[in-house]
């Protein structure tokens, strides 16, 4: 069974909880690099959630984090093609109004058509990109990011545990930017803070649907 509010004090559980996350989160004020390192520690953070760790925070380990938060940009990379392809094409009938005091019908169905499509598979990423990191986080390989027949299996198994993640993450987009409002620098601590509450929920869900 999950615990919805285990997953925003999990963190202060561990009695090291200052001194394992003072350096991913120094490290992620670094352009670029600092993101996917960041990300990876949070993937490894899932992985000892759903091993049961008494003590889920990791120590950070920077190549490794890294090396994994890396190989998942890469998995999301992927999964956002359709959406610049889509963008792509719904970009045609508005060029063309530039050369055009009004955009044609087909122009209109095209968008129209095009903005519905980036909403049903907006939606379907928001469903799917937890259980992939998920089961990334413990096969580690590139295609571990794309079996879509397991993840739709564990959506069907506990469909509410993932929707208490989406919950999550709907409060970690809010939270996330909090720090910003304190002092600038605070930002990159609600956002270290959001990331890995929502990597608990992750986990649990996992567990939750493995059964």
């Amino acid at each position: 069974m999950m615990s919805f509010g285990k997953a925003f004090t999990f963190i202060f559980d561990d009695e090291r909880w200052f001194d394992k996350l003072i350096v991913p989160i120094l490290v992620s004020l670094i352009p670029i690099v600092g993101p996917l390192a960041l990300s990876g520690y949070v993937i490894r953070t899932i992985k000892n959630v759903i091993e049961n760790e008494n003590d889920p925070l990791p120590e950070f380990q920077f190549g490794e984090d890294l090396g994994r938060g890396f190989r998942y940009f890469l998995i999301g990379l992927v999964y956002g093609l359709p959406i610049m392809l889509v963008i792509g094409i719904m970009m045609i009938p508005l060029l063309a109004l530039n050369n055009n005091e009004s955009i044609s019908a087909l122009g209109i169905i095209v968008l129209i058509f095009g903005g519905l499509l980036l909403f049903v598979y907006g939606f379907f990423l928001m469903l799917i990109q937890p259980i992939s990191m998920a089961n990334f986080a413990m096969k580690d390989t590139f295609a571990s990011g794309f079996e879509l027949g397991n993840f739709f299996k564990r959506l069907g198994k506990n469909f509410p545990a993932w929707l208490l993640v989406l919950a999550g993450m709907l409060i970690a987009s809010i939270i996330s930017p909090m720090g910003s409002i304190v002092f600038g620098i605070g930002a990159f601590v609600t956002i270290a803070y959001s990331q890995l509450m929502v990597a608990h929920l992750t986990g649990q869900a996992y567990v939750a649907s493995d059964n």
